[in-house]
């Protein structure tokens, strides 16, 4: 008997004489497969911008949005001449 066909009946002996056990262990190998991967793909995450960055960041949106409102309240005819 080859020795793949002798493993595969080995282990079929294993997991019909312990069938619970079997499944504990192949629910730990695959969880801390699992675990393992998702370490390695997810990486370190990237520490949380500083208050000064956050305030920054929101000045300059507030920002954008007060020049958008006021565009859009703007005639035509002052918006091309702020343009220019």
């Amino acid at each position: 008997m080859p020795t793949a066909a002798r493993a595969v009946a080995k282990s079929d002996g294993v997991v019909s004489d312990y069938p619970l056990s079997s499944v504990l262990v192949v629910f730990g190998v695959g969880l801390g497969i699992g675990v393992a991967l998702g370490a390695i793909l997810g990486g370190p995450a990237a520490p949380p911008p500083s208050l000064a960055k956050r305030t920054e960041l929101a000045a300059e949106k507030v920002g954008r949005q007060m020049l958008d409102a006021i565009a859009a309240v703007l005639p035509e005819s002052l918006s091309k001449h702020r343009a220019a």
